[in-house]
C-alpha cells in the first residue's frame, strides 16, 4: 500500500452502518401491524385494506431509504491516506472534517471481522492511540478487503518501527505463533472464568421457574392460569438466558486463542464466529495484570492480562487479556517468553498490609454497624405494624436472621481483604494486590504512573499507614489501580522513584 494513495473504506461499511437502523424500522413496522392485527383480519388479512399499516410501511421504508443515502453519501465522501509519517481521514461531506492521527502515537492495531464480514471476505483495522481523551472507545475504524487490511496494517507497523514493509511468507504466521490454546486449555480458562452469582441466578432461576410451573399446574383451569404466569416465565427465562450466556461465553469467546511475541510487539488471535486479532507495541503496555476468579482462587489457576490504551474499550470485550488462566508456573514460563520485561516482578511475592490497617478499618466498620443497629431497630419497632398478625412470627425470625449475617458479613469481608491484599516495589515497578472472593494483583512501571492520591483516615495518621490509588493511562476500567495500606515511609520511597524518572508525568 502506497503512502499518499488514497483509497476509500469497502463499501460494505454502508450496509453495517444501516443495520443497526433497518432493525429498529422493522421492529417498529412489526408493532404498527400488532396493534392493527384485528382490523387486519377483520378484513380478510389484506394489507391495503388498513391506511395506517401501509402509512407505517411506507414511512418506515422512507427513513431507510434516507438512512440508506446518508451512509452512501458519507461513504462515497470518505478517503483515507498516509501522509507523512500520518493517518488521515478526509470527509467531503457538507460539514467537512480532516481527522490526522500520527503514526507514532498508535498504541493498537487490531483486525476484527464478524460473521457479516467472514462472508463478505472484508475485515476492520481498528486505530487506538495513546490518548487519555479516547481511552475508553476506538480512536479509527476502517474496513477493507482483508488482504488489503493486512497489508495496510503491515504498511502502518513497519512505519512505527521506521522499516519498509516486508511481505509475510506463506504459512509463517501460522508457525511462529508461541501458544495456541487447545480444547482443555479453553475448557479450563471458561470453568475459571465463571461467575458464582451467575451460577446462583441460574440455579434460583430454574427453582422459580419449577415453582411457578408447579403452582399453575395444581389449579383447576390450568390453561388460564399458565396464561396468567406467561409474563412472570418470561422474565423468569430472560434472568437464566442471561445468566447462562454470561456462564459460557469465554468457553467459546477465545476458540482458536493463540500470542506470539515479535520483536517489540505482541500479537494475539482468538474467534471463530467472530475473529478478532491484537497487535500492541510492547512499549505501550502500562501494567500487568494477574487475575483470579472466586472458582479459581480455589483452583489454584491464574490469568495475565495487559493494561493497554485500545485493548478492551469495547463494550463486548471488557478483558484485556495475554494468557489463559493456568498455573502459576505456566503463566510465569509464558510471561517469560511473550512478556520478559514483566516476568521478574510477576514472580515477586506482595507484602501483606500492616497489622494496623484493622486499626484504620474500624471507624469505617463502626459506622457500618450503627447503621444496621438503626436499621434493624425500625425492622423491629416499626415495620412490624404493616406484616400481618399471622405472618408476625416469621417476619421476626427472617429480620433477626439477615440482621445477624448483614452484621457478621463486614467482619468477614475485612478479612478476606486483609488475606487478599499486599504491596510490595522493586527498583523498576510498583506491584498491588487487592480483591475479597476474587484477587487481582497490577504490576505498574513507575515510568507509566500519571499520578498517585494517598488517603489517610485520623486512625491511618496514627498509625503512620495511608492506602491510594494508582493512575494510568487506559479505559476508565483500569486507569485507577487500587493501593492496599502501606508504610508512609515507603511513600517517599516511591516518590523519589517516580520522580527521578519522570518527573514532569508523576506525582504525590
Amino acid at each position: 500500500m502506497e503512502e499518499n494513495r488514497r483509497f476509500r473504506n469497502h463499501v460494505s461499511v454502508v450496509a453495517e452502518r444501516v443495520g443497526a437502523g433497518t432493525y429498529a424500522l422493522l421492529a417498529v413496522l412489526a408493532g404498527i401491524f400488532i396493534q392493527n392485527a384485528d382490523e387486519l383480519l377483520d378484513v380478510g388479512g389484506s394489507l391495503l385494506a388498513d391506511r395506517r399499516a401501509l402509512l407505517g410501511l411506507f414511512i418506515c421504508l422512507g427513513l431507510l431509504a434516507v438512512s440508506l443515502g446518508k451512509a452512501m453519501w458519507t461513504w462515497s465522501k470518505t478517503w483515507i491516506s498516509i501522509q507523512d509519517q500520518a493517518i488521515v481521514i478526509d470527509k467531503h461531506t457538507l460539514n467537512g472534517s480532516q481527522n490526522t492521527i500520527g503514526i507514532r502515537n498508535i498504541s493498537n492495531i487490531n483486525l476484527e471481522q464478524n460473521l457479516f464480514e467472514m462472508l463478505m471476505g472484508t475485515c476492520k483495522v481498528k486505530l487506538d492511540t495513546g490518548s487519555l481523551s479516547t481511552a475508553n472507545s476506538t480512536d479509527v475504524t476502517i474496513v477493507l478487503k482483508k488482504a488489503k487490511a493486512e497489508a495496510f496494517r503491515a504498511e502502518v507497523e513497519s512505519l512505527l518501527r521506521g522499516e519498509r514493509a516486508a511481505a509475510a511468507a506463506p504459512g509463517e504466521e501460522e508457525e511462529t505463533y508461541d501458544f495456541r490454546a487447545g480444547s482443555g486449555d479453553i475448557i479450563r480458562h471458561g470453568v475459571c472464568s465463571m461467575s458464582v452469582l451467575s451460577l446462583l441466578a441460574v440455579i434460583l432461576g430454574l427453582v422459580g421457574a419449577v415453582v411457578m410451573a408447579a403452582e399453575a399446574l395444581g389449579e383447576e383451569h390450568v390453561l388460564d392460569s399458565l396464561l396468567r404466569s406467561a409474563v412472570s416465565f418470561l422474565a423468569a427465562i430472560a434472568i437464566i438466558l442471561s445468566a447462562v450466556w454470561d456462564i459460557v461465553k469465554d468457553f467459546v469467546r477465545y476458540l482458536d486463542f493463540r500470542v506470539k511475541r515479535q520483536r517489540d510487539r505482541i500479537c494475539i488471535r482468538y474467534g471463530v464466529l467472530k475473529k478478532v486479532e491484537y497487535t500492541i507495541p510492547v512499549d505501550m503496555i502500562q501494567a500487568l495484570k494477574l487475575r483470579q476468579t472466586l472458582i479459581a482462587r480455589l483452583l489454584g489457576k491464574y490469568m495475565a492480562e495487559i493494561v493497554n490504551v485500545g485493548m478492551g474499550d469495547d463494550k463486548g470485550e471488557q478483558n484485556s487479556f495475554l494468557i489463559l488462566y493456568g498455573s502459576e508456573r505456566e503463566v510465569c514460563e509464558k510471561l517469560r517468553t511473550i512478556l520478559p520485561e514483566f516476568v521478574d516482578i510477576a514472580a515477586l511475592q506482595v507484602q501483606r498490609q500492616p497489622r494496623s490497617a484493622w486499626a484504620a478499618w474500624m471507624w469505617p466498620l463502626a459506622i457500618y454497624e450503627i447503621c444496621l443497629a438503626v436499621a434493624g431497630a425500625l425492622a423491629f419497632l416499626w415495620l412490624p405494624g404493616y406484616v400481618p398478625a399471622e405472618y408476625i412470627q416469621l417476619y421476626h425470625r427472617v429480620a433477626a436472621a439477615g440482621l445477624v449475617l448483614l452484621a457478621a458479613a463486614g467482619p468477614v469481608v475485612l478479612a478476606l481483604r486483609y488475606q487478599s491484599s499486599g504491596f510490595v516495589m522493586s527498583d523498576g515497578f510498583v506491584k498491588a494486590a487487592s480483591g475479597c472472593f476474587g484477587r487481582r494483583v497490577v504490576a505498574v512501571r513507575y515510568a507509566n504512573v500519571q499520578h498517585v492520591t494517598l488517603e489517610q483516615n485520623f486512625i491511618a495518621r496514627a498509625c503512620g499507614i495511608c492506602k491510594g490509588t494508582l493512575h494510568l493511562l487506559a479505559g476508565a476500567g483500569d486507569m485507577a489501580q487500587t493501593l492496599p495500606y502501606f508504610d508512609i515511609r515507603q511513600a517517599d520511597r516511591m516518590r523519589e522513584r517516580m520522580c527521578g524518572r519522570h518527573s514532569d508525568r508523576g506525582h504525590l
